[in-house]
């Protein structure tokens, strides 16, 4: 019943949710011409993350960098599709969470194939990570569209980027989560049990998040990425998914061509299955292990010259208060 449950009920409910919400859209209609340009949304981007005080020349940089060549013109024109559908911010920021629980469930159903015939059977489960990357890189796309299409229509709200920030944690446990119910992370040969590494992943990323929202909410507005930021993740995720993908449809195709011949891949496949996954975890837990320290060096560092600056203006209210009582005297 379970396995009824999981396999067919749950994709199937998820295929109607985005059914829904797309349908939902067709009553909606925007005018184009409000919009921003793209380099006045990039210019509000950098505003409201707190680069206002440099702004031209931030904006000049970002223009050199991949983050404004690709990912903010992709979010842009993103954003005028999904309005095009007639879809609001939160409906978008929806399907982004829907395509997170289709990764958990695609990734699930990938790994019931893990433990299988390497040459016969794993091939033709293993091959699905092939959409499943492009399915992740998606969501990393599809997260700043949300943003993207609050700041055109100018109806950003701290409810809409709340919703957005829960859900964008939602989406990082659900890429990895998948992993778990299975053998793929599990080396029998030297009886080794790696799955620990997915939950401390799981732990690092909310615990990094946690901090960028609190460096935020005690009134540090100015931001400094680090390598450990979503797109990073996004982009490992993705490409650990790719190659496991790529060698698994490469020795099925040989299979179909000629099933003898997948000799040629016995080495090499067995050396992806094995440690693919197993070692894309443990960039990703280094990567979030030294982005927390300096997320939290540069926090702490940050919030001590706050704490100066308000040290000094209580002080000089001190200083003005017992003047005003000495002139009352």
């Amino acid at each position: 019943m379970i396995d009824i449950i999981i396999e067919i009920i749950f994709p199937v409910v998820l295929l109607c949710l985005l059914i829904l919400i797309l349908f939902s859209g067709f009553s909606n209609e925007y005018k184009e011409e409000k919009f921003m340009t793209l380099d006045e949304f990039m210019k509000d981007w950098l505003m409201d993350h707190g680069q206002g005080h440099k702004l031209e020349k931030q904006f000049e940089t970002m223009k050199k960098e991949p983050t404004g060549i690709f990912y903010m013109p992709a979010t842009y024109k993103g954003a005028k599709l999904f309005m095009k559908l007639g879809l609001t911010p939160n409906k978008v920021s929806l399907i982004n969470l829907i395509s997170s629980f289709f990764i958990f469930y695609g990734v699930y159903m990938v790994i019931q194939g893990h433990g299988l015939d390497l040459f016969t059977i794993q091939p033709m489960y293993g091959s699905w990570f092939i959409p499943l990357a492009f399915l992740v890189l998606f969501t990393g796309i599809i997260d700043g569209i949300d943003g993207a299409m609050a700041r055109l229509l100018g109806i950003k709200s701290k409810t809409g980027a709340w919703f957005d920030n829960v859900i964008d944690r939602i989406s990082d446990i659900l890429m990895l989560v998948g992993l778990i119910p299975g053998n793929i992370l599990i080396i029998s040969g030297f009886g080794l049990d790696f799955e620990w590494v997915v939950w401390t992943n799981c732990f690092l990323i909310q615990i990094y998040e946690y901090m960028r929202a609190r460096h935020e909410g005690l009134g540090l507005h100015e931001l400094k990425p680090f390598i450990g930021e979503r797109p990073v993740r996004i982009m490992l995720i993705a490409t650990s998914f790719m190659i496991y993908g790529i060698s698994s449809f490469s020795v099925l195709i040989t299979y179909v061509i000629n099933p003898e011949a997948t000799s040629l891949w016995a080495s090499t496949h067995t050396g992806v299955t094995t440690w693919t996954i197993l070692i894309s975890q443990f960039i990703l837990m280094a990567i979030m292990v030294l982005s927390s320290i300096q997320l939290g060096r540069y926090s702490f560092k940050k919030l001590k010259e706050l704490d100066h600056q308000t040290g000094e203006i209580g002080n000089s209210n001190e200083q003005i208060f017992k003047q005003t009582e000495k002139q009352k005297k």
